[in-house]
Order: C-alpha cells, then structure tokens, then sequence
C-alpha cells in the first residue's frame, strides 16, 4: 500500500470536480439547463447538470489510484473493486442524465437499478455471507445475487434522490456518508481497504462540488448527481461489504421514504419562504425537511445543517456496528 497514491488520487478527484463544476455552470447557462431555486424570495435560475462534474471526479479519482498505485500485490482485488463501483454507478448516472432531459417515468428510475447491479454481482459472486450484528454471519445463498444486492443498489440509488431540494442538502449527506465508509474501510483489510480508497475519493469529490452547491446555490446535482452518489454509496458499501454500515447510513432516507410514500411518491422536499426568507411548511409533512421546518423558524441553510447533524449522528452508529460486526 502507498498512502501517496491514496491521496494523489483524492486530490485529482477534487481538482477534476473543481474545475469541471466551474466549467458546467458556464455551459448550462449558455445552453438553457437551468432550474429555479424556489427556496428562495427572488426565485433565481440556477444550473441544474452539476452531477456531470461529480462523475468527472469520482472517474478521475478512481482511475489516477489504478494508474499511481502499486498493484503487484491484490492487483486482482484492486480492479474488480474499482471496476464494479464505477461500472455499476455509471449505469445509474446515465440514467440520471436521461432523467435530466427527458424526464423518465418512475418505474423506469426504478427499475433500471436493477441492471446497474450486474457489475456488483458478478463481483461479489462466492460471497453470498452478511455478517449480522448480534446475529453473526448468514449465507443467503442464491438470493443474496438475485434479491439482496439488486434490491440494495435500487433502494441507495433512488432513496438518496428522494432527499433532495433544498442547497447543499445532498452534497453535504453523501460527504457524511463517504467520510464514515472512508474510515471504516481504511481502517480494514481486503476489498473493504480498497473500498474504503473509493469513499475517501467520492468524500473528496463531495468537497469540491458543495464549494458550488452550499447556500447560496450556484449549481445544483441534477438527477445525474443525485443517483451518482447514492449508487456509489451504495456500490461502495457493497463491494466493500459494509452492509451494516449502509443500513445505519441510509436510515434517515428510510423515513423518507415512507414520508413520500404517503404521498404516493408525489410530495416534495422544498419549504414555502417567508417574507423574512425563512422556510416553513403548514401542510401534514411530506419530507424530512418539513419536520424539521415545522421545529422553529430557520433560514434555508439552517434546516440543511441540522440535517446534516442527524446524518452524522447515523454516520457515528455506522462506524460503531460496523465495527462490530467485523469482531463477530
């Protein structure tokens, strides 16, 4: 292992994402892809293919580990590794770019995932084993290929595109998110080291991008941005085997999930604005972010960072079960 390549690697993962992100913003403006920011009075237009540099960088990132890093030991383990995460998540960011212009169907979001599973499967074919905290390890046989993986990349892709609305929101959790995979898997062996080496790459790339996302927005994700992090969350915790780690992480988008699903996957994540320029919502909640606008009077940036702070709180308990599970 060289810790230089690890961290040349992040580096041009953020450099990448920096630079494209800067060009994206230009280019969208010039070419209509725009989308107004109703958190705010004024309603400003605001670029909306933001993801497409978050891809750039994560691609970037992956690629300089493969090309500066030693790989005549587990140069096997590396490639498959790397390779899995990137096809797979490619497959759903194509889908996300095809959602920014042609506004897809929700089956079709939904279902396309499930092709996008097939790199992670044949990877992780002869590891049909899920170490259960408290439980220890279960083999789920033929159902962890044709049920457990598909299902996992489906619920990461498109739940993490559920929460979303509202500057820097999405950004800000994947980073939380990365950085907790990040610790987990560098502080591992095996696939999951390897693994770990993609988080930190994404965490990176997150970094970069929410200098452009945060309050005031001067980018948004798009589709393409939001079912890239989720898949490659999600790919990351698969072929790093952190599947404890994924459930704790993904806790918050489970209660959105069944806040929208009230709603018939028709409720929104946006607040309505105040004079004064604070969210609030005076509906039944259909959103994570509506309970929290309903908690006090905050501005836009302030319901964002609280959100945050439950993330992170579910990131903390990841590491921890994480961990314990690996001592089982």
């Amino acid at each position: 292992m060289n810790p230089a390549s690890i961290v040349i690697s992040a580096i041009i993962g953020y450099l990448i994402t920096y630079i494209v992100t800067k060009w994206i913003i230009n280019i969208s403006k010039a070419k209509g892809f725009v989308g107004k920011d109703i958190n705010k009075l004024d309603k400003p237009e605001i670029p909306v293919l933001g993801g497409i540099s978050i891809v750039a960088g994560f691609v970037s990132g992956s690629f300089a580990y493969l090309i500066f890093t030693d790989r005549s030991n587990a140069s096997e383990t590396i490639e498959k590794v790397i390779i899995s995460v990137l096809l797979s998540s490619l497959l759903i960011g194509y889908l996300g770019i095809l959602d920014d212009i042609f506004s897809l169907r929700q089956s079709i979001r939904a279902f396309l995932p499930v092709f996008a599973s097939v790199p992670l499967i044949l990877y992780s074919s002869g590891h049909s084993i899920i170490s259960i905290p408290f439980f220890g390890e279960v083999d789920f046989g033929i159902f962890f290929y044709i049920l457990i993986l598909p299902a996992v990349l489906t619920i990461t892709a498109n739940a993490f595109n559920m929460l979303e609305g509202l500057n820097g929101l999405g950004a800000g959790m994947g980073l939380i998110m990365a950085s907790a995979l990040a610790y987990i898997g560098l502080r591992s062996d095996g696939p999951s080291f390897y693994a770990g080496i993609l988080a930190l790459i994404l965490a990176f790339v997150l970094l970069a991008f929410l200098l452009f996302n945060k309050y005031p927005a001067k980018v948004f994700p798009g589709n393409i941005g939001t079912y890239f992090i989720g898949s490659v969350i999600g790919s990351i915790g698969i072929a790093g085997f952190m599947y404890t780690a994924l459930f704790f992480l993904y806790i918050p988008y489970a209660i959105e999930f069944i806040l929208k699903a009230r709603t018939k996957f028709k409720g929104v994540s946006f607040g309505k604005v105040s004079p004064e320029g604070y969210l609030y919502w005076d509906e039944k909640p259909n959103s994570l972010t509506h309970i929290v606008m309903k908690m006090g009077k905050f501005k836009e940036y302030q319901v964002v960072a609280i959100l945050w702070g439950i993330e992170l709180i579910f990131a903390i308990l990841a590491i921890i079960f994480q961990t314990i599970t690996i001592r089982i």
